[in-house]
């Protein structure tokens, strides 16, 4: 199994230590970066191998790399001397030299090689261009830098699925390679991070973050040890671990991850759940396979093309015409919807109502025609609600309304006159108003007074604008929380066949 390595950032050399104590149950080894350290403490560190009894990697990283050595008018002479006064103390395990980048290369390989230490041979790509090669070339690109018995390293970054997807076969193509680390940067790379073992890497790196005065990540998409292994218990990830992931675009805002893993840890099960950043659904399914992940949860802006794609669906997401739900079968993916289901649950209860029947009849205003407001769309209408759907791009509004029978127009005050009358119900379905973006409002020209409850399926911010305006019009508000975990128990036994823990 991978180990966890840390980042030391801190800039004077206590912080350095007390990085190291905060986090030093979770961590397997550490990365002492000494041109993130103040000039005056840099040489403070001679004395951290005898401080600490986990391996250390020795690193001095440039700009073009994504270090700061230079920037206080240091040399590269500068770099290979201390490199050599750092290393005359034998204790360091590793270090890290770029491939084939600096003069330091040849005087700071000889002294490790005098005194026992492994040399990491690195490649740091922070533009991405370097994953639009060949696989091929890459793997031998991998395979030059093990040469000697050094260890590959290769960070890159990801700027979108398919970058993902070309690591992960990078990844695959290089597994003769018995100790390599293999890593993508930035947020479409962060799955790499948690499933190092997957991608063959001896290690991950973690850095120290969220305390007071805490610098940046070392690196971009690296999380924190200890969400690192209390959320994704990443030391017990191996070859047979069951993975699963919630896939969209945008993905950091989600609390599927915390819920489904807590789940999986209160109901004892094995298993790993872990978010995906994905710009193309179909893409992002490739990888999976190289990656053996079970199932999928499947959220904004994907559920439509996720059911066009699969090889099999069941029949809620035939009907709803979009999935949330993906479960690997065989050697292809089945569909599933329980979106319908879980926005359904609350929604009585928050009205003031007694059961779902007590709905029968009643006006609702949809805002959205996407695979979320599909799921909405036809509970409603088997409750046996009155529809309008309104969507910004026109012709989807029209499409979902003219399939299920429902009046459709603009999302914009040209649609005024269909609401005259007033609306029980509104919902709305859409990303306006979801973090970041939390000072939108889906529809500001409408007056929400008058009914009876708005639904918004967004829950980071806990209030959108929407529902902002319909409280203080006097109106009943819900947010998207209970339909999240509604629908995430439904989720939890189709991917594990176990009820989710009360």
């Amino acid at each position: 199994m991978s180990s966890l390595c840390l980042c030391l950032t801190a800039p004077t050399y206590d912080g350095v230590l007390a990085q190291l104590e905060r986090y030093r149950s979770y961590i397997d080894m550490a990365e002492m970066r000494l041109d993130l350290l103040n000039p005056s403490e840099r040489l403070k560190a001679v004395d951290l191998p005898v401080r600490t009894e986990i391996p250390l990697i020795l690193t001095i990283r440039l700009p073009e790399d994504g270090g700061l050595w230079g920037k206080n008018g240091e040399t590269e002479e500068d770099r290979v001397n201390l490199f050599l006064s750092l290393l005359e103390s034998g204790a360091w395990a590793y270090i890290d030299l770029e491939h084939e980048r600096t003069m330091a290369d040849a005087a700071a390989a000889a002294a490790a090689d005098a005194a026992g230490t492994r040399i990491i041979r690195s490649m740091h790509d922070f533009d991405g261009t370097l994953l639009e090669q060949p696989v091929s070339d890459l793997a031998e690109m991998i395979r030059r830098m093990a040469e000697g018995g050094s260890i590959p390293k290769l960070a890159a970054r990801c700027t979108g699925s398919r970058r993902l997807l070309t690591l992960a076969r990078v990844a695959l193509a290089t597994e003769s390679i018995g100790e390599k680390v293999i890593l993508g940067m930035d947020e479409y790379g962060t799955p790499s991070r948690i499933l190092a073992d997957r991608f063959g890497s001896v290690w991950t790196y973690a850095s120290a973050l969220g305390g007071p005065g805490e610098p940046p990540a070392a690196a971009p998409g690296q999380l924190d040890p200890k969400t690192l292994e209390t959320l994704y218990r990443f030391s017990e990830i191996n070859e047979s671990t069951p993975l699963y992931a919630v896939v969209g675009d945008p993905i950091a805002h989600s609390r599927s991850p915390i819920i489904h893993n807590g789940w999986l840890r209160d109901a004892g099960l094995k298993g790993t759940y872990l978010p995906v950043r994905a710009d193309d659904i179909a893409t992002l399914l490739e990888t999976c396979d190289i990656w053996g992940l079970r199932g999928l949860s499947v959220t904004v802006p994907h559920k439509e093309k996720a059911l066009a794609i699969c090889d099999y669906s069941g029949y809620p997401a035939r009907r709803i015409g979009a999935a949330n739900t993906l479960l690997r079968v065989g050697d292809g993916w089945r569909a599933g919807n329980t979106d319908a289901a879980g926005f359904l649950e609350p929604l009585p209860g928050a009205m003031g109502l007694g059961s779902v029947e007590e709905l029968k009849g009643k006006k609702a205003l949809i805002f959205g025609a996407g695979g979320a407001a599909r799921a909405a769309v036809h509970a409603l209408i088997d409750a046996g609600l009155k529809l309008v759907i309104l969507n910004r791009t026109i012709d989807k509004a029209r499409q979902l309304a003219e399939e299920t029978g429902q009046a459709w127009g603009p999302l914009s005050d040209e649609a005024l006159p269909l609401l005259e009358g007033g609306v029980d119900l509104a919902v709305q379905t859409t990303s306006v108003g979801m973090h970041p973006n939390e000072k939108a409002d889906p529809a500001p020209w409408w007056n929400p007074r008058g009914c009876s409850l708005v639904y918004d399926m967004i829950y980071e911010p806990v209030e959108t604008v929407l529902l902002a305006r319909a409280r203080s019009a006097g109106v009943r508000t819900l947010n998207g929380s209970d339909m999240l975990k509604a629908q995430a128990r439904l989720q939890f036994e189709l991917f594990t066949g176990c009820q989710a823990p009360e």
